[in-house]
C-alpha cells in the first residue's frame, strides 16, 4: 500500500462484478481484527476536540483522513 503514490486516485483495489478482488474479504476480515486489537489496546487514547479538520486521502471507493490527534 502506497498512499502518497502520484496515481493514487486511479487505483481500484477490490473492484466489483467479475473483477473482484478475490481476497476483498479476507482483506476487510484483516482489517477489522486488526482494528478491534489496535482499539482495545489504545482504550485510553481519546481524539482532540476543536482541531481542524485533518486532510484526506480521497481515493474512488472511500475517505480517509491522513492524520487523526488524540491525546490521553
Amino acid at each position: 500500500m502506497r498512499p502518497y503514490r502520484t496515481n493514487v486516485r486511479h487505483h481500484l483495489a477490490f473492484g466489483v462484478g467479475r473483477h473482484r478482488c478475490p481476497g476483498a474479504s479476507l482483506a476487510r476480515t484483516e482489517a477489522a481484527v486488526a482494528l478491534r486489537v489496535a482499539a482495545g489496546r489504545l482504550s485510553g487514547v481519546r481524539l482532540e476536540e476543536g482541531g481542524a479538520e485533518p486532510p484526506m486521502l480521497g481515493l474512488l471507493s472511500f475517505r480517509a483522513p491522513l492524520g487523526v490527534a488524540v491525546s490521553r
